[in-house]
């Protein structure tokens, strides 16, 4: 159940959909609409109608992603589609969609994606990717990161380079730690100072990704980074916040990386990217695990960063990103609806 907006959304056979909602959305009876698209929903005739609580829709074959619209008898209508972009070789490929922001309105869907890197594409995923319509991706790697991690997508977007360490100031900051430590408390603390580093040393290319966005460029927008993880976990949580959803939806989305990245079969690439080796009494799997599952806490320091330097996160996006109320009441307009 996606807890923030009390809908669960899963396939459940070929092109069969199973949707399950709680009180938080609806108690009453809900019609169900369907489309490829969100602006493609044909809301000429239900594909449900009078369902309570769960149903199954079937005849969606035809869909790579369906979104579905409800509409209660008593309650707002909602749009909804499914978060994780399945991809056999995609790394934490989602949607931001979905997610209630300033004004009572809600994140667009297929809009705002976010993943990893893009090495390990099939054709089937490059095709469907090309589906989304995604014409401007905003990379946070830096450049020794895309040589060994090139995904090339076929869609062939505009790529904006935002490069940011991942480490401090430089990208062999956890090979130099690796080197020095046993210690998986060492690497925790470690991911801490790295998180609170890209609101206080990065805001430069954060503001960067902003300028993109107002810019309002024709398609869509993916955000990636090696893992999909804190890189780009800052900066669609920076998104957000713009957007206006709260702190506990945005801590929400961050950590649904413990389910959408692929942490066992990420290891082996971590091992060599960091160039990890084993060596006596060294638990490798417990040493890495810092790096490879996402802890709420990565987040909540970035947020008492911006609360001790800035005060609020208004005042923070103003000041460190340029983003002020205009900026953000047109990011309102361009991404939510």
């Amino acid at each position: 159940m996606d807890c923030m907006l009390g809908i669960e959304l899963e396939p459940v056979g070929e092109g069969t959909w199973r949707l399950r909602w709680d009180d938080t959305f609806t108690s009453s009876l809900v019609r169900v609409y369907v489309g490829g698209t969100p602006a493609t929903i044909d809301r000429r005739q239900p594909c449900a109608n009078s369902a309570h609580a769960e149903v199954e829709i079937s005849g969606l074959a035809g869909f790579v992603r369906p979104y579905f619209e409800l509409v209660p008898a008593q309650g707002s209508p909602l749009v909804v589609g499914p978060r994780q972009v399945l991809l056999a070789g995609g790394v934490n490929f989602r949607d931001l969609g979905g997610y209630l922001a300033a004004a009572g309105r809600r994140v667009s869907w297929g809009r705002l994606f976010r993943s990893g890197h893009l090495s390990r594409l099939t054709a089937a995923d490059q095709t469907q990717i090309s589906t989304l319509d995604i014409r401007t991706v905003c990379d946070f790697r830096m450049a020794e990161e895309r040589l060994s991690e090139d995904g090339a997508l076929q869609c062939e977007p505009r790529v904006v380079t935002l490069g940011i360490p991942p480490g401090l100031k430089d990208r062999f900051y956890f090979h130099r730690l690796f080197e020095q430590t046993d210690d998986p408390a060492v690497i925790i603390e470690a991911v801490h100072e790295v998180l609170r580093s890209m609101v206080e040393e990065s805001a430069a290319r954060y503001a960067q990704l902003f300028e993109v966005l107002l810019a309002a460029p024709s398609g869509n927008i993916l955000m990636n980074c090696s893992a999909g993880k804190e890189r780009t976990g800052v900066g669609a949580a920076l998104v957000l916040m713009a957007l206006g959803v709260t702190r506990a939806t945005i801590l929400y989305d961050f950590c649904l990386s413990r389910q959408y990245y692929p942490a066992a079969l990420e290891l082996p690439r971590a091992l060599a990217k960091y160039e990890v080796a084993p060596r006596p009494g060294r638990d490798v799997n417990a040493l890495m695990e810092p790096l490879l599952v996402t802890r709420a806490s990565y987040l909540e320091c970035v947020f008492a960063s911006i609360d001790a330097r800035y005060g609020s996160d208004a005042d923070f996006l103003q000041q460190a990103l340029g983003v002020g109320p205009a900026e953000r009441a047109h990011l309102q307009q361009l991404f939510t609806q």
